[in-house]
């Protein structure tokens, strides 16, 4: 029997320390709604653009301290690298405004729905561009999840546009940040960096008309707008080191945990209504999610049990 050390080479952690860390990040993600909704007037688009600012200082911070910026320079010559972090941080600004303007208007479970389907979608991208070939039961998972979105559908008499687009958003963030190079820390601030010009000039131009919140709505405000980095850089951080040390089973099992936490905070704690038409989208979703999961642990079963070691794989 091959000797398994309890740490992993990518990153010095143990599984049970990888675990762990997952837990809270995909946790903290789930919980999320709740910070968000504390910052009663603030537009989406000026939430985005601070989760830009203080979370590109974070970042920056932590580059220093790890001395990665050498990573970071050499990438920003590297064109390549530049297109695929562009389009990276398109489909993540996409995604965090589209997110964040929901979980603040009552849209809480669509955005939950969303997450749901996210692997689903990646797995019907990796088919369509990478000639990925998923299994039986991953396909009958797909079937499932699409019978849910349109029996929503027909129920809601329109498309669930916020439930789509944080889908999509996310799948293609992760399509294309697959094939990018970079590494976590370095990748990150390349995408901040790169929508920074417009989200951060939004925010002198939000001040300039008196429109702005940052130093004008007091301390509480403040702390809030700052925090806007921390509550989406941090757990960001923590999912580039928590994933090198987990089997890819373990991985895609945690992953639910973010929209079953989603789902249980609109439904118990923000009291969003949940008609029968609803709950059978989130029931023929369910079961599409257990198609796809047992149909995606039985592949990797066959394979050998090993952590994940891609850095590139990183969530929204």
């Amino acid at each position: 029997m091959e000797h398994r050390s309890p740490r992993t080479a990518a990153g010095g952690l143990s599984q049970r320390q990888g675990m762990g860390i997952l837990f809270g990040v995909y946790l903290s993600f789930g919980l999320s709604p709740l910070y968000w909704n504390l910052l009663h007037g603030v537009s989406a688009l000026e939430m985005v653009s601070h989760r830009s600012l203080w979370g590109s200082l974070i970042i920056a911070a932590f580059m220093v301290w790890k001395g990665q910026f050498p990573a970071f320079f050499r990438a920003i010559r590297d064109r390549r690298e530049i297109a695929l972090i562009g389009l990276c941080s398109l489909a993540h600004l996409w995604n965090w405004w589209i997110y964040i303007w929901a979980v603040t208007n009552g849209k809480v479970l669509e955005c939950s729905m969303g997450h749901y389907i996210v692997p689903m979608i990646s797995t019907i991208l990796g088919f369509v561009f990478f000639r990925e070939r998923p299994g039986r039961l991953q396909w009958m998972g797909i079937i499932f999840a699409g019978i849910g979105v349109l029996i929503l559908l027909m129920g809601y008499g329109a498309i669930p546009w916020a439930s789509l687009n944080v889908a999509l958003s996310a799948a293609l963030f992760a399509f294309f940040r697959k094939r990018a190079k970079v590494g976590a820390a370095p990748g990150m601030l390349m995408e901040l960096l790169f929508s920074a010009p417009f989200l951060w000039g939004y925010l002198i131009w939000l001040g300039e008309r008196g429109e702005g919140h940052f130093l004008a709505g007091g301390a509480y405000m403040d702390l809030l707008l700052i925090g806007c980095g921390f509550v989406s850089a941090i757990p960001q951080l923590g999912l580039s080191l928590g994933i090198r040390s987990v089997p890819m089973i373990s991985l895609g099992i945690m992953q639910y945990l973010l929209p079953t936490t989603v789902f249980l905070l609109g439904a118990f704690v923000m009291r969003e209504p949940i008609s029968a038409s609803k709950l059978l989208v989130f029931l023929f979703i369910w079961v599409g999610v257990g198609c796809f999961l047992s149909g995606t642990v039985s592949s990797i079963g066959r394979k050998k049990l090993r952590p994940v070691t891609e850095v590139g794989r990183v969530k929204y």
